[in-house]
């Protein structure tokens, strides 16, 4: 072998090890971003599944029961981060926002979404990855707007549901 066929082979074979090293990292890429965008989506699910559970309407704890006790009858909105809702205790059918009705507060601190419950001092984490949210009220809906991150990745979510 020549010197000359030895360096055309070399550079034959290095630019076949940049090409895969190329393809490579964009696959790493593509899969890190995946599985970021996975995490996300299932921590808005997460998110989404018990504000749903909450605004059914009845008993904040159990899905069944008596639909007279616990039934959701107020929300407030201290300020754009924190949602208060209120549950009945079955007794006047109107909002007090003192026991024996349950206040659920649902609010955003380091990167996380927390529902609390006043009335039996639990304190819940629904979401992680939560960037911001965003309680208001838009015509006759309330509009909850829940933003994630994880590294480069940012999503959006939306919830709205009739107002009380």
């Amino acid at each position: 072998m020549s010197l000359l066929e030895v360096t055309i082979g070399s550079i034959m074979a290095a630019t076949i090890t940049v090409m895969a090293a190329g393809v490579t990292m964009d696959l790493t890429r593509n899969v890190a971003d995946n599985i970021a965008r996975t995490r996300v989506a299932g921590e808005a699910r997460l998110a989404i599944e018990t504000f749903r559970r909450d605004f059914a309407g009845n008993d904040p704890d159990s899905p069944t029961g008596d639909r007279n006790r616990w039934r959701l009858v107020g929300r407030m909105i201290p300020s754009a981060d924190e949602l208060r809702l209120c549950f009945d205790a079955g007794i006047d059918g109107s909002a007090d926002w003192v026991s024996p009705d349950r206040v659920i507060i649902y609010s955003a601190t380091d990167g996380q979404l927390i529902r609390s419950d006043l009335e039996n001092g639990r304190t819940n984490v629904v979401a992680n990855l939560v960037d911001a949210v965003n309680f208001e009220v838009t015509g006759n809906e309330l509009r909850i707007t829940l933003d994630f991150r994880l590294g480069g990745v940012t999503e959006t979510y939306v919830f709205n549901t009739p107002d009380i």
